[in-house]
């Protein structure tokens, strides 16, 4: 991925509006990526990749056939079918989803996405079942995470077939103004929004916690100036 630098002047003028010490990368339908905020040198920090995880889970229980229709209620999610709970991060769901896979299944998926930074330790799972929503002890990168927004507006997702289809019918932003597809993330002092627009694959990180959720989700869909969809 070849990363422009914006102009220094034109960083200092247009923006202003993002946080001093948020990472945001944007690439367009061209193929051109320009970092709008932070330092390349965050781009390759090993990070959690926090509940941007719970796309592997989904992707994995849909090719199992464990979630057939993203419309249907998910067991443990309220009543809130898959599309929902990834947009609103539900943990419960998950939790049964990762179990019911096992640490060697999700696993594998983990692996072939490409979201994932070295490799994945066979009992990566073991003990920790409750932390597969994020990942547990796997780690991602900014320019991992960017990579894979990319890679599916593109139109060639690490994770295709049937079940890629109807993960990024999931990811569709309700509410949202325009169709965008995307999903959060926030633990381990990461805050996380990845995905794509018409025109544009955004990633946005910020360091902290749950309180930066909505500052990091009016940066990501201000990029295609729009309100922050109610959840």
């Amino acid at each position: 991925m070849r990363i422009l630098f914006l102009a220094l002047l034109w960083a200092g003028t247009c923006l202003g509006q993002f946080a001093q010490d948020a990472v945001i990368l944007e690439t367009s339908e061209a193929g051109e990526t320009l970092l709008l905020a932070g330092k390349e040198t965050d781009l390759d920090v090993v990070r959690e990749p926090a509940s941007t995880f719970k796309t592997v889970i989904a992707w994995a229980a849909l090719d199992r056939g464990l979630i057939k229709d993203v419309e249907v209620p998910l067991p443990g999610a309220d009543g809130d079918n898959l599309r929902l709970a990834l947009q609103k991060s539900l943990n419960p769901p998950f939790d049964l989803l990762a179990v019911e896979l096992g640490g060697g299944i999700l696993g594998g998926y983990a692996k072939r996405s490409g979201l994932i930074q070295g490799e994945i330790p066979e009992r990566w799972m073991e003990g920790k079942e409750k932390e597969a929503r994020h990942g547990a002890d796997l780690m991602t990168t900014i320019r991992r995470e960017h990579q894979v927004a990319v890679a599916w507006m593109m139109g060639k997702p690490p994770w295709d077939g049937p079940a890629g289809m109807k993960l990024q019918e999931a990811l569709l932003w309700k509410g949202a103004q325009k169709p965008i597809r995307a999903k959060t993330g926030t633990y381990g002092g990461s805050v996380w929004v990845t995905g794509y627009g018409p025109g544009k694959a955004v990633t946005v990180w910020l360091p902290g916690g749950v309180p930066r959720r909505p500052e990091a989700l009016k940066i990501f869909f201000g990029r295609w100036d729009i309100p922050v969809p109610a959840s």
